[in-house]
């Protein structure tokens, strides 16, 4: 099938007046120009045969803009790289596999889809995170007037729910909030705890609660994706944030008068009081067993 007439159309309340943030606009092109090289690459092993090296297969399924039209913002697109590589159509395959693999996860179908890896959906959940009520409706894939996939709310919720499934449980930790990132795609922070630092993401709902968290000690629980060794976590998607209360910080001066504390001005002050003869002997006879054993 031919990739001509192929165009990226952003749709919802941000864009209804044709304008797009330039970051967002990058960031729509590039989460899809980096889901067709992952998948590219992934299709590179796809049989026994020597197949062309990665560099090249990420080549052919290379896009360039070459306009811009407004309404839904549409970023119309063309090929840049070669259009067959031994054979095979590699950015017309990369686009089939691809809008199969977000149909097939929108469904809530449990099974990875072909070619897909956790770096792919992964990438695929950070596209859709702008995706949000009164902002991001839809980002749709359309080749030649038909719609190949779209990114949508019923997306974005289904490859959370997906991504958890896959390779995530429970998990609570406690630490320090730092390094917030509340741009509506990445929605992302830190928490500082014990073990080392912990990078988290969440949800819209949850912006005002780590904001107001940041550079407190907290308590998060969400979905943990684990590190191979199956311990630590690399990330964290938070559903709750609790803000744990703190001590305030005190001078010693405070602390010494809270507590009746003062300077010694004589040594007689930390003798204390005197111990009986008869307690003294008992004591050192106890040590002496204690010794002896």
């Amino acid at each position: 099938m031919s990739t001509d007439d192929l165009s990226i159309h952003a749709v919802g309340a941000s864009v209804d007046d044709g304008a797009l943030s330039l970051a967002e606009l990058a960031r729509i092109a590039g989460g899809i120009q980096a889901a067709l090289d992952r998948i590219a690459i992934a299709m590179g092993g796809r049989t026994v045969r020597p197949g062309p090296r990665s560099a090249e297969l990420v080549g052919a399924v290379q896009l360039a803009i070459t306009g811009l039209r407004s309404g839904s913002v549409t970023l119309d697109l063309a090929r840049t790289g070669q259009a067959t590589i031994e054979g095979d159509r590699i950015l017309d395959d990369a686009l089939d596999a691809l809008g199969d693999g977000v149909r097939r996860i929108s469904t809530n179908t449990p099974v990875m889809p072909d070619h897909f890896t956790m770096p792919l959906v992964n990438g695929l959940r950070d596209l859709a995170g702008g995706i949000a009520p009164g902002k991001l409706k839809r980002i749709d894939l359309v080749r030649s007037g038909k719609v190949l996939f779209s990114i949508d709310e019923r997306f974005r919720r289904a490859v959370r729910e997906f991504a958890q499934d896959v390779t995530t449980e429970p998990a609570t930790v406690v630490g320090r909030l730092h390094m917030g990132d509340f741009s509506p795609a990445s929605l992302r922070c830190r928490i500082d705890t014990y073990a080392g630092s912990i990078l988290c993401d969440f949800d819209d709902e949850l912006k005002n609660a780590v904001l107001g968290g940041m550079d407190d000690m907290v308590m998060a629980s969400g979905m943990a994706q684990l590190q191979p060794d199956g311990s630590t976590i690399r990330t964290l998607h938070l559903t709750k944030l609790e803000t744990l209360p703190s001590a305030t910080p005190k001078t010693l001066e405070q602390l010494a008068r809270e507590q009746g504390i003062g300077p010694v001005h004589s040594l007689d002050e930390l003798s204390g009081e005197p111990i009986p003869p008869d307690e003294f002997e008992a004591f050192l006879a106890a040590l002496g067993r204690s010794r002896e054993g």
